[in-house]
């Protein structure tokens, strides 16, 4: 019995270390997270590439009788103090303005603008009207070239209507900016100007100065802006500063003030119609100058310039406008304007008379 238990035994731990050689490990799976980063997006940034730009305009302008024109005056109402005056804005009644503007911006820093006006008398012929219209077709050019964002050039050409002509350069300086406030823009324009008669003789005359150029915004929607000249001017020709003639000078100095006042009131807008009514005004110009000037007519009268002078006006008018595409428009008005006409001497500048107006024009951009 004894050793029956031995040998019972004995196979039982060899039958254990068989099962234990046949037992098989699992493998172990090893869990493998796939991490995909997205890789950034880079946008590139294509630069707008320049197209020319440019308008052309056209507009038609006639201007009435002045009021009063015609009228017999009190003495010293006139140009010449005791000196019935019955003609009201001399030069300047009954004729009309074609008037052609255009500019093109050529390239990103070279532009050019044109205005030609030409003036036609509409005087109906009554010679106790003594008409003296303005006729004739005044032409000026500017090319402009920016150096940099405050610094232009600026080269103009005008053919004036008696066909005297000069030429100007300016060194445009943008030296203040602020779009919407009080003072929104200053500009200092410091300049070379020759001009030269008709016939292209000793009477022209030479220029070096500067323009201050600036604009703004007032309250109730009023906008204002203009120049001041300052001109150091040197002639080809002497002037005479005393009633005498005696006094020559061939130099002189003078400084030139415009300020204007502006307001647009939109009556009815849609999107192709527009009726405003606008105002403008104010001193177109002040002139401040070195000398009073005395020249002696054909008939050997002497008559005298004064040194300072200033013209104060109101332009009123009614404007339509009707766009007929995104890029032409017409438009439409009529007004009047209110100036002291031919008084314009400072110590006795007076008298304002009303001129009236109509005009009508066409713009297309591109």
């Amino acid at each position: 019995m004894k050793k029956l238990a031995l040998f019972l035994g004995s196979l039982l731990v060899v039958g254990t270390a068989v099962q234990a050689k046949e037992v098989v490990v699992a493998p172990v799976e090893v869990s493998k997270e796939i991490i995909v980063v997205a890789e950034p997006v880079v946008e590139e940034v294509v630069a707008p590439v320049f197209r020319p730009t440019g308008y052309i305009g056209v507009e038609y302008r006639a201007y009435g009788k002045t009021e009063g024109h015609g009228d017999r005056v009190a003495p010293g109402f006139g140009t010449d103090p005791g000196v019935a005056q019955d003609e009201w804005n001399r030069g300047s009644n009954k004729y009309s303005r074609l008037e052609t503007t255009f500019g093109v911006q050529a390239t990103e820093n070279f532009s050019l603008e044109g205005r030609i006006r030409d003036f036609n008398n509409l005087e109906n012929g009554d010679s106790n009207d003594n008409y003296s219209a303005q006729d004739g077709t005044e032409t000026r050019l500017r090319a402009y070239y920016k150096h940099n964002d405050w610094f232009t050039s600026r080269v103009q050409y005008k053919d004036e209507e008696d066909n005297s002509q000069n030429l100007e350069y300016q060194a445009r300086f943008i030296t203040y900016k602020n779009e919407g406030g009080l003072l929104s823009s200053l500009i200092l324009a410091p300049k070379v100007y020759h001009s030269f008669p008709k016939d292209g003789g000793s009477n022209y005359m030479n220029t070096i100065g500067m323009d201050i150029e600036y604009a703004g915004n007032l309250p109730l929607g009023f906008t204002w802006d203009g120049t001041i000249y300052l001109d150091q001017n040197f002639y080809g020709q002497d002037f005479h500063t005393n009633a005498n003639l005696t006094d020559n000078k061939d130099k002189d100095f003078t400084a030139t003030w415009e300020i204007y006042l502006r307001r647009n009131f939109a009556l009815y807008t849609t999107d192709a119609y527009a009726i405003d009514f606008n105002f403008e005004g104010g001193y177109d110009p002040y002139v401040f100058g070195q000398y009073d000037k005395y020249t002696k007519d054909s008939n050997g009268e002497t008559t005298k310039s004064p040194k300072t002078t200033y013209s104060l006006y109101t332009l009123l008018t009614l404007d339509a406008t009707y766009k007929i595409t995104e890029n032409v428009a017409v438009n439409a008005g009529v007004g009047a304007e209110y100036r002291n006409w031919d008084n314009i001497d400072q110590s006795s500048a007076s008298h304002w008379r009303w001129q009236p107006l109509a005009y009508a024009g066409m713009k297309v951009t591109f």
